[in-house]
């Protein structure tokens, strides 16, 4: 197997938006808030680029928290979670451990957790941050979250980047989020 040169949190979403645009996925096109088939294939081509490449690591935990929000959204025959597993049985996977509060969610700094008001992004974000105090080159890898532009500063303080597949498409939707754009 070649060397790790990297690794990946990746969220949810960019499984959805692969499994929406791969053909043999049951997953429905319409099930996303990517309209337009162009982008949908965008993100299936990083998904399939990043399946094949072993040099290219999946960041899971040991409790399975973030493969059950997967599973929570896709099913067993989804390309999404097919790829995801493809790493796992090819043990192309970073694990870390994470720890969590009263209520099951994922536990960060106080700073970060302001930051983090997604409590189901919390745990991508302490997986990425494991990652990364464990040695492995981690980024979080976003389809169409435009809740990872809120805590970016944060993040990046603390060496954690997000990788926006569809960069131009998220900033134009926290625009209008934001009001700050015309729809």
């Amino acid at each position: 197997m070649a060397e790790p040169t990297e690794c990946r949190v990746v969220d949810t979403n960019v499984l959805l938006v692969a499994s929406a645009a791969d053909e043999a996925s049951p997953f429905g096109a319409d099930s996303t808030p990517i309209e337009e088939a162009a982008l949908r294939e965008q993100v299936l081509h990083w998904l399939h680029g990043f399946e094949s490449d072993p040099t290219r690591q999946v960041v899971l935990d040991y409790g399975w928290d973030i493969c059950a929000e997967y599973q929570n959204k896709l099913g067993e025959q989804d390309y999404g979670w097919l790829a995801l597993m493809a790493k796992r049985d090819r043990n192309e996977v970073v694990w870390v451990g994470l720890e969590h509060d009263a209520n099951g969610h994922a536990l960060l700094a106080p700073a970060m957790a302001e930051a983090v008001t997604d409590l189901a992004d919390r745990k991508i974000v302490a997986a990425g941050l494991a990652a990364i105090a464990a040695g492995h080159p981690c980024q979080i890898t976003n389809a169409c979250d435009t809740d990872w532009l809120d805590c970016n500063a944060p993040m990046e303080a603390a060496g954690l980047y997000v990788e926006h597949l569809l960069p131009d498409w998220i900033q134009a939707r926290w625009k209008l989020k934001h009001g700050t754009g015309r729809k």
